[in-house]
């Protein structure tokens, strides 16, 4: 088990395959006992990948055969394989990693939609910046004349305008309930997803921060919206996105945003996941992660980071990830220089978190957020986990496909609050 949690920790890629009966997102929790963890298969002509949504790792790439009802997976970057047999909906398999075997079930996911009245206008956009071409939606309130707006910045991993996880599109949400109370929302597919250009592989953080500008400028040409209140909203990764680029806008609104330095982040929420899978976290884990962390963090030549990394036996199989350009620049980004010069211009800024968050920790977090901006408006949300989903007992909080909830609707309204008082 403390195998799968460490090698589900991140990865990327695509492959191809046939059969258009397979095509579709397919959810399934492996058991491994003493801990439940939530996987997404996506298959289409395109290709297949594995999502851990619970471990933020999107996108494992799988070679895959299928037949007319049966399936042989191989996921080689963690060592390990599905085979799984189609009746419907559902596909029956087995899951294999390091020489165990677990009983694992898909079911086929159906995308849920957002009901409700309709007190505004959907346009289909592109804009973008240098090569990069972005496609996405603009939601505009009828009528619209000079009103607020906002970008909506995804989290880490390829996603698609409306942040679609598990089924879940918390930015349609967002952006319907903000539409029907007079505020514009812009949101579009991330590099490599939809209308969107084509991802290199190489980008960072900083790269995905030009597309945000690039967002934001297209706003601020359109007539009907009012610049001195336009800003951001961003979700983890895409907070760090809107907290770095607080120069462009007139706001800030962060949804799980990392407050402090990558590294930081990121070895809390190993500990995090570690204890909400049941296990321990010893002295020795937790020194094997920091030694970790901090070499990514202070190694600046690629092919010695490789050679280091590869001497520590639980990360060996996932050194060509841990050495890309993103997760190196990930992990050294500090937001603390840019936090302070929201606080020194005194710029709106609403910090939300989830006290059930296993991946951007509320208390690590929002706390550094509240440290460095005192005027910011800092809100903890009782039982929301990373994604603001309601949870009735503390171990739902990564059981994402098990929640009903798109997106919490007082962290909404909250939102909504705080544009309207600018």
């Amino acid at each position: 088990m403390k195998t799968i949690l460490c090698t589900l920790i991140l990865a990327l890629a695509s492959l191809a395959m046939s059969a258009a009966q397979w095509h579709g997102t397919w959810t399934g929790t492996l058991d491994v006992g003493v801990a439940k963890i939530p996987l997404v298969l996506h298959l289409d002509s395109t290709g297949a990948t594995l999502d851990s949504p619970a471990q933020g790792a999107n996108g494992i790439p799988c070679t895959l055969h299928v037949g007319d009802n049966d399936i042989d997976i191989t996921i080689a970057s963690i060592g390990a394989g599905y085979r799984g047999a189609m009746a419907g909906d559902s596909i029956t398999g087995t899951f294999s990693q390091g020489g165990q075997s677990f009983a694992l079930t898909f079911m086929r996911k159906v995308e849920r939609i957002v009901h409700g009245p309709r007190n505004y206008v959907e346009e289909q956009v592109t804009f973008g910046h240098d090569n990069v071409t972005l496609a996405g939606t603009l939601t505009l309130p009828k009528g619209a004349s000079r009103v607020p707006a906002v970008v909506l910045i995804t989290g880490s991993g390829p996603q698609d305008r409306d942040e679609t996880i598990l089924g879940h599109k918390p930015f349609k949400a967002i952006a319907d309930s903000l539409g029907n109370h007079g505020i514009a929302v812009l949101r579009y597919d991330d590099r490599g997803v939809g209308g969107s250009s084509m991802a290199t592989g190489y980008e960072t953080t900083r790269d995905f921060a030009l597309d945000a500008t690039a967002a934001v400028r297209y706003l601020l040409k359109r007539a009907e919206i009012d610049p001195k209140r336009t800003g951001y909203i961003g979700h983890s990764e895409g907070g760090t996105i809107a907290i770095l680029n607080h120069g462009d806008v007139a706001f800030v609104i962060t949804l799980a945003a990392p407050g402090v330095k990558g590294k930081d982040l990121l070895i809390k929420q190993n500990e995090m996941i570690v204890r909400a899978a049941g296990s321990e976290w010893t002295p020795a884990m937790a020194s094997m992660v920091d030694s970790v962390f901090t070499l990514i963090d202070t190694c600046r030549d690629e092919a010695v980071l490789k050679s280091m990394l590869g001497r520590f036996p639980a990360v060996k199989g996932q050194v060509s990830i841990l050495a890309t350009p993103w997760y190196r620049t990930f992990v050294q980004l500090d937001p603390t220089p840019s936090l302070k010069a929201i606080a020194k211009s005194r710029q709106p800024m609403l910090a939300c978190n989830g006290e059930w968050d296993d991946q951007v920790n509320c208390d690590q977090n929002l706390s550094a957020i509240a440290r460095w901006v005192p005027s910011a408006t800092v809100k903890r949300y009782p039982q929301l986990n990373h994604l603001f989903q309601h949870c009735d007992k503390r171990e739902q909080a990564l059981n994402y496909s098990g929640n009903s909830e798109d997106f919490n609707p007082q962290v909404i309204a909250d939102i909504v609050a705080f544009i309207k008082g600018l």
